[in-house]
Formats: structure tokens, sequence, C-alpha cells
């Protein structure tokens, strides 16, 4: 009876010092990993605009990195918390709805990241104002503000109309593009000059512009003389900048000799103008890669 009353004292000791120090390496770890929080209203973005044209930008979400590992992506206004603490680089990243589709989140590789060195302590709190810009090796093979002398677009022969200055409804500077489709009209598309430079190695390539329309317009490229759309633009009540992704088109295209920008929209009896006046507004077109 007594060695038994003594192994389950022992025991009971036993239990009691391992649950002590479970509790204590338990407070430890948790005292370890109290977050800092770090909170980001708004990516501002700046251009130098002589070489890279307007500073129109669309970046609803951040994506953060401390010594170049993800923390997370965030829908800006947001405030998270950071396990890291102490001496860190901080880097955010702008992104964006690719082709305009919300479900579609994409860190935008030709936008370079802010990047700042912060001491992170438990529990403070740390308020980022990023501001980014392109990445410096970004080239602008078309850019289009219309605050040119001339427009820098080629039309489709069956084009019953063509790309106005005008100062009615204006995303900013002095004009933007107008696209007006009357009664009789039935069809328009424009184009870019063509182009021999762009990357087929895999090398991102965007097409960005700011846009509103009652009428939805499609964009994509012509390969040649083969076109291939990419994106329809809804109607839009407010000017709405898209960022619409061309690399897989442009890649595609390895026998091309050149390669246009279009975009354009037609009546047909399948499908007929939504409007009875067509209005497009246009500005700040961009063809950027690497």
């Amino acid at each position: 009876m007594t060695v038994l009353h003594n192994f389950r004292t022992d025991y009971f000791i036993g239990f009691l010092l391992l649950g002590v120090l479970f509790f204590s390496c338990s407070k430890e770890k948790f005292e370890a990993t109290v977050p800092a929080y770090i909170s980001i209203d708004k990516i501002d973005f700046t251009t130098n605009y002589a070489t890279e044209g307007s500073a129109s930008s669309n970046i609803p979400d951040a994506w953060v990195y401390l010594d170049d590992d993800l923390v997370g992506v965030y829908e800006l206004p947001a405030t998270f918390p950071v396990l890291k603490t102490g001496n860190r680089e901080l880097k955010i990243y702008g992104g964006i709805k690719d082709n305009g589709i919300a479900a579609s989140r994409a860190r935008y590789l030709l936008y370079d990241p802010y990047v700042l060195q912060l001491d992170l302590q438990p529990e403070g709190v740390y308020k980022i104002e990023p501001t980014i810009t392109y990445n410096p090796d970004v080239k602008f093979t078309w850019l289009e503000d219309f605050e040119n002398a001339s427009l820098s677009f080629l039309y489709h022969s069956f084009s019953d109309t063509v790309v106005f200055k005008q100062t009615s409804d204006v995303k900013e500077g002095s004009v933007s593009g107008g696209i007006y489709l009357e009664s009789n009209m039935d069809f328009f598309e424009a184009t870019s000059v063509a182009y021999t430079n762009l990357p087929q190695n895999g090398s991102v390539v965007y097409f960005e512009m700011d846009f509103k329309t009652n009428e939805p317009i499609w964009v994509g490229i012509y390969d040649d003389e083969d076109q291939y759309k990419k994106v329809k633009l809804n109607v839009k009540d407010d000017w709405t900048k898209i960022y619409i992704n061309l690399t897989d088109l442009v890649n595609a295209r390895t026998t091309s000799n050149e390669i246009k920008v279009f975009f354009g929209m037609a009546s047909t009896t399948q499908a007929p103008f939504v409007s009875s006046n067509p209005t497009v507004y246009i500005d700040n077109l961009k063809l950027v890669h690497y």
C-alpha cells in the first residue's frame, strides 16, 4: 500500500511540474508573438509626365512584404498585424484588378515598390503613406493623352467615325478623346500604329487607359491582319482606370511582324447598340512593358 501511495504522489507531482513548465513556455511564446500593426489608407502614384505620361492610377490593394516575405494582400484602407518585430525592411507593392476584374487581383509588375526601414515594436501602430512609381526599366511604346496637336490613331476602313478631341467631359488636362456614333452609324474601330518591338519572351505587356462609356467597347490586338479580342469594357458612368493584360496575346504571336492595339464597337441584328447615341470618352492611353 505504501509503495502504491508513493507512486501516485510522485505521478501527481510530476504532472504538476509538467503543467507549470507548459504554462511557462506558453506564456513566453504568447509574449514573444504580440504583434505590431501597420496601417495604410491608400497608395499614391507619381510619374515623370514628360516621359511616362499621366499619374492616373487605380490601386485598390497593397501587397506587403517584410524582409521579402509576403505578409499579405490587403484591400485599402487596411490596418493589419505583423508578427515580425525589430528592425525590418518593409516593401509595399501596388495591387490592381487585372483586366478590370474584381476577382483577378494582381501585383502590378510594372510598378516599383515603396521601401522603408522600420523598427517594429510589439503593440505599436505604424501609419504608412506610400508613394510608388514605375520601374525605371519600363518602356512606354505608346502614350496618348490628347494634349498634343495631332492624334496617334489609325482607323478601320469601314469605321463610321474617328476619335475627336473634346472638352465637354475631361479626365484631366485640357482635353480628352471622344467617340460619337449617330443614329446612322453602326461601326467604329481605331488602332495604334503597328509595333515590331513588343517583347515575346514572357515579359509583361499592359495597355492602360481611362474611360467612361454608355456602350460596351472591345479592346485587343491585331497580329498582322488577325484580330484577337481581350476585354470588353462595360458601361461606366464615371471615369475608370483599367489595366488590360496583353501579355498572353502578345507572347503567343511569335511569328508576327506587326502588332497593333485596337478598340472598337459594332451594332448587329444579333447584338444591337444598348444606347441610341453611343458615346465613349478615353484618356491617358499607354502601351507599357519591359
